[in-house]
């Protein structure tokens, strides 16, 4: 039998409803959102989708503990689908964001067909409106330059107006930048659980601005987002006017999952804002990259001399744009002097209900076939006779990993089979921060660092951490840094100096290019390193250097 990372029976994506929907699923690879994600669901939902390049045969979603949650196929098995992981849906995701943004700018006739251009569908996006006489085409995948302008021609005859845009791997976005002043580029980025589109302008030297849809608005041109049109909002190129704020007199909330880059060393982030004596107001703050990011369920204070300025979208109401240097967290979530904001409740693990309980304890396959560790809450619901029969259960993997284990030359390790946040009074969010932390300070001191440092900042051992769980951690840090983020996972070394076996699987969980070979990836990793280094060397210095390069 294949091993679980060449099994391409499993799969990360599939579509809902019927084998040739266009409606996307992502089941999430932690066991922690998989229940979430199940929610409204049965079983029998997921289709091996054909506008993936799939079978069109159900999938059933498999949820683990100590490995990736994914969608396996139901025997017989015989199915060709060549993409199967983490973006493999990128195209349907696009292709519905658009159709989505098109119905809220007038155009509820659009079409949507994804092109199958040799490698399945989804090499392309055309979509259709203004009864068919308008085109977007989003170029995915590689074309060959004489090929690429012979479509060109052929759509300009056909449609009144088109517009190109470009996906990741297309390449084709560095010409058009540099033919016509930019080029409108399309990615997605894995956020709660699901694939989310974002639409980027890339200028002649490569840069690329990340917005989303809802910030850009149609002309006869096409999509125009707001650096095309020289806004300032989303790329903080400063305003004419910006009224400083006291340090301290300003609280906020995060309102959405998430942030979007604001140049090469901050952050942007929608929120709800109260100055202490005022109302609150919708706003978009800026922050450092350096900043750890400010959660949805805490009250945040911002310090240093925030800097107040108004701008406006086209086509959109007056807002408000707050940079700032940093924000504390309160240790309450509520404070007299800013009545009006409330953050969203903290998560909270939802109780084991009896019969969750019961087939975790008796049937372990009917949870994914892997044993796991309950909390003491959850542990302290189940019967005696039940806490039994989880020992059992828990002994005899242990016992026959253990077997595995020796067949295979390689010592048990426990951490193979215990993350450390699944053990009483540490959780993955604390082992994340401290983990994230160790490397900012590493990046301010320009260097790389092992697990060992790491594991100490996090109160634990090396040991502890399987490259699962490392994998996970260093994702989690990422993500949070967008789609043209800096990669603090570019610093981790292991024995040696050398680097981690995972950094690949890691650019793929972030939406990076992956399935590298080796020296792409070493030249990969030394980009990031020197990205991380530029950006975390000097704050103050890179901002000030910035604010120049971007003057009027």
């Amino acid at each position: 039998m294949p091993s679980y990372e060449d099994d391409t029976r499993k799969v990360q994506t599939a579509v809902t409803g019927r084998p040739e929907s266009d409606q996307p699923v992502f089941l999430p690879f932690d066991h922690d959102d998989f229940d979430g994600f199940m929610q409204g669901r049965s079983r029998d939902d997921f289709y091996c989708g054909t506008l993936l390049g799939g079978c069109g045969k159900k999938l059933t979603a498999k949820r683990y503990l100590h490995k990736k949650c994914h969608f396996a196929h139901r025997p017989p098995v015989h199915c060709r689908r060549a993409r199967t992981g983490e973006d493999s849906a990128d195209h349907l995701y696009i292709g519905q964001a658009l159709r989505r943004w098109l119905q809220q700018q007038g155009h509820r006739d659009a079409g949507i067909a994804y092109l199958d251009l040799g490698s399945g569908p989804g090499g392309a996006i055309e979509v259709r409106f203004g009864q068919g006489r308008r085109l977007i085409r989003v170029q995915l995948s590689r074309l060959a330059a004489p090929v690429w302008e012979a479509a060109r021609a052929r759509l300009s005859d056909t449609h009144t107006h088109v517009q190109w845009a470009y996906g990741p791997h297309s390449g084709l976005g560095h010409v058009e930048a540099e033919a016509s002043g930019h080029a409108v580029r399309f990615t997605c980025r894995t956020e709660s659980g699901s694939r989310v589109v974002y639409v980027g302008t890339q200028t002649p030297d490569r840069t690329v601005g990340w917005t989303t849809l809802d910030s850009c608005r149609l002309t006869d041109e096409g999509i125009v987002t707001p650096r095309t049109t020289g806004a300032a909002a989303l790329h903080a190129i400063a305003p004419a006017v910006a009224f400083p704020l006291a340090s301290g007199s300003v609280a906020f909330t995060v309102t959405a999952e998430g942030a979007v880059p604001d140049g090469p060393t901050r952050l942007l982030y929608e929120a709800d804002v109260q100055p202490t004596g005022s109302v609150v107001v919708r706003a978009r703050i800026s922050l450092p990259r350096a900043a750890t990011p400010p959660l949805r369920h805490r009250l945040h204070v911002l310090y240093g001399t925030p800097l107040l300025q108004p701008f406006t979208l086209p086509s959109a109401e007056p807002a408000w744009f707050i940079r700032a240097d940093g924000f504390t967290s309160l240790p309450t979530p509520t404070d007299a002097r800013w009545p009006d904001l409330r953050p969203v409740p903290a998560p909270v693990r939802a109780p084991l209900r009896q019969q969750e309980a019961e087939a975790f304890t008796v049937g372990i396959a009917k949870v994914g076939g892997e044993y796991g560790h309950l909390t003491p809450q959850e542990y302290s619901k189940l019967s005696k006779s039940q806490q039994r029969r989880y020992w059992q259960k828990v002994k005899q993997r242990r016992q026959a990993d253990q077997k595995a284990q020796a067949a295979s030359g390689r010592p048990h390790a426990r951490s193979e089979t215990d993350p450390p946040w699944t053990r009483p009074g540490v959780s993955k969010e604390d082992v994340v921060k401290a983990v994230r932390d160790a490397l900012v300070s590493a990046a301010r001191r320009q260097v790389c660092v092992g697990w060992h440092t790491l594991a100490e900042a996090a109160g634990l051992r090396p040991a502890d951490f399987s490259d699962w769980a490392r994998t996970s951690i260093l994702v989690s840090i990422d993500q949070a840094s967008g789609p043209e983020g800096v990669l603090l996972s570019s610093l981790v070394v292991s024995s040696g100096n050398a680097p981690v076996p995972y950094f690949d699987a890691i650019l793929g969980r972030v939406g990076r290019p992956s399935g590298l070979r080796p020296i792409e990836l070493g030249q990969v990793r030394k980009t990031e390193q020197a990205r991380v280094f530029a950006a975390y060397a000097h704050p103050s210095d890179l901002t000030h250097g910035r604010d120049a390069k971007l003057g009027p």
